[in-house]
């Protein structure tokens, strides 16, 4: 009797320990079930955020290309207007380079080749008519009308490419 008072009062601890563990593991269950609950919920929402970001930074893109691209056709029609202005520019002044006295035209171009813009003079020669600019060029000094002349050679080879 003594034998069984001691067999069931050990099995009784045993199966009260047993139901314990259980219930820990299914208390810790439920935590990790809501803990997961609460971990998808905050996903969606920082998931839910991140399209919306995406999208307003892609609508930002979109924005700034436009405007980019607008920038670009107004860089392009300023620059075709200025074209136009340079080159009716240059040729009044190539009319009045035309018209000059040789000596007078001379002088110009002197002054700005010591100016250091003789690639300047270079691009009023090329316009200016074969038989004026060999004129002009009698006029010079042997260096400057040497150094014209090899870029007039070298003009004309790239542009023969």
């Amino acid at each position: 009797m003594y034998k069984i008072l001691i067999l069931s009062i050990l099995f009784i601890t045993c199966s009260n320990s047993v139901m314990m563990q259980e219930g820990n593991f299914v208390k810790e269950k439920k935590e990790l079930i809501k803990l997961k609950s609460e971990l998808d919920e905050f996903y969606k929402i920082k998931e839910d955020e991140y399209k919306r970001n995406k999208n307003e930074l892609l609508s930002l893109d979109k924005s700034i290309q436009s405007k980019l691209d607008l920038i670009d056709e107004t860089k392009k029609s300023n620059q075709k207007i200025l074209d136009e202005i340079t080159l009716k520019i240059s040729s009044k002044a190539m009319t009045m380079y035309g018209k000059m006295k040789l000596k007078i035209v001379k002088n110009i171009l002197e002054e700005k080749i010591k100016a250091g813009q003789i690639n300047e003079v270079f691009d009023i020669i090329t316009r200016l008519k074969t038989k004026r600019v060999m004129n002009l060029l009698k006029k010079f000094d042997t260096k400057t009308s040497t150094e014209l002349m090899d870029m007039l050679k070298n003009h004309k080879q790239k542009e023969g490419k």
